[in-house]
């Protein structure tokens, strides 16, 4: 048995130090790594991109527009949209459930009146 035992340790001393060989290797490679100036310039341009993004959609909702020309298809502005609908749904509601009112709210209004 005293045979077997020097080489169960000297096995187990080549494992730890293997070990400790490939953190060693893994930290120091961690601590030359760019990912920390990389995340903070794509976070920055992340964050830019999103502001010029929201003041396109914030221009786009406030500006009239054409959507599609060719079908006489117009973008108006919010604001102005929900004053040229609301006498209408209020006078849809006043008639009752016979009449009907069919609106999109999406990038194109497509504004089908029955009453």
């Amino acid at each position: 048995m005293s045979a077997k035992g020097p080489g169960i340790i000297l096995g187990i001393a080549v494992v730890i130090l293997l070990l400790a060989a490939v953190f060693a290797g893994l930290w120091i490679n961690r601590s030359n790594s760019a990912t920390e100036t990389e995340d903070a310039t794509r976070s920055s341009e992340r964050a830019k991109n999103l502001a010029e993004l929201q003041a396109a959609d914030t221009a786009t909702l406030a500006s009239y527009g054409w959507n599609d020309r060719a079908n006489g298809v117009v973008r108006v502005p919010v604001t102005r949209a929900m004053e040229l609908v609301l006498p209408t749904l209020n006078k849809v509601q006043a008639n009752g459930p016979a009449a009907s009112c069919t609106i999109i709210l999406c990038d194109i209004w497509i504004l089908d009146w029955k009453a």
